[in-house]
């Protein structure tokens, strides 16, 4: 139910820009927005992520999105336990379709120290204590949890990951080491060599953000439909060629964004 008010607050107000001004006032920009603007969006994601969109205009009002998403502490801290420095005793691990992955024991965020925990087949990050042991019950103060809480948080782990904010050890109180890339490569996907066949995760966010730039975005979930043979989503009656799961989120994304555009 929130969703679908979100989508149908925003249908509204894209509505209206399209309406000009008149009464003599300065032509508006045919969609109604300003020009030469730059807004951005950020929200979770696909399940486990922390996506972006940035907004633009250009001189005539039209808007251009990108959209990309950022890694979350589980994908950052992993390590290679067949490499010298890693080990059973410096590392926990999570499963993923039967798959064990392996990740640093103890990681810093922003200069707090934190450290892994196993929970069933799922990975936490909670605080240290000086020792490198949980300074919380392993169910309270979840790093992956804070970061998600609200969107300013999101935007600062999207944005300080670049700058050096994570950090991983191969002994607790050693020498920090700055996370700089992923198994996928990159900290973003964007970066990344993830999902790299077929349309894949980039084709996906090209379809999806020229979606938005060629229909707008007044659209509600209920005009979201996903072919059932093809998979390919539609906005009403426009196929926008995306076949990504998520297709509502990413969606959404852009939404949240060009709702903070200044109007004409």
């Amino acid at each position: 139910m929130r969703n679908t008010i979100l989508f149908t607050l925003i249908a509204v107000f894209a509505m209206g820009a399209l309406i000009s001004c008149g009464n003599g006032e300065e032509a508006a920009a045919p969609t109604g927005y300003a020009p030469d603007q730059t807004v951005e969006s950020y929200a979770y994601v696909h399940g486990g992520y922390v996506g972006q969109a940035v907004v633009t205009t250009d001189a005539e009002g039209n808007i251009d999105a990108t959209i990309d998403e950022a890694f979350l502490p589980h994908t950052l801290a992993h390590v290679d336990i067949e490499s010298d420095e890693w080990n059973e005793d410096n590392t926990v691990t999570y499963v993923v379709r039967g798959e064990t992955n392996y990740v640093a024991r103890w990681v810093a965020y922003n200069g707090t120290n934190f450290v892994g925990n196993t929970v069933g087949t799922s990975l936490v990050y909670v605080p240290a204590d000086d020792s490198g042991n949980p300074a919380t019950e392993v169910n309270q103060n979840i790093l992956e949890k804070t970061i998600i809480r609200n969107e300013a948080n999101m935007e600062a782990w999207f944005t300080s990951i670049t700058d050096g904010a994570f950090q991983v050890f191969t002994e607790y109180g050693g020498d920090p080491m700055t996370v700089t890339e992923t198994p996928y490569g990159g900290l973003t996907k964007r970066n990344s060599e993830y999902w790299n066949f077929g349309l894949g995760w980039e084709g996906n966010m090209e379809e999806i953000q020229a979606a938005a730039e060629q229909y707008g975005v007044g659209y509600t979930l209920d005009d979201m439909s996903r072919d059932p043979d093809e998979g390919i989503w539609s906005l009403a009656d426009a196929t926008t060629g995306a076949t990504a799961s998520d297709f509502p989120d990413y969606f959404a994304l852009i939404q949240q964004a060009v709702a903070r555009l200044e109007m004409q």
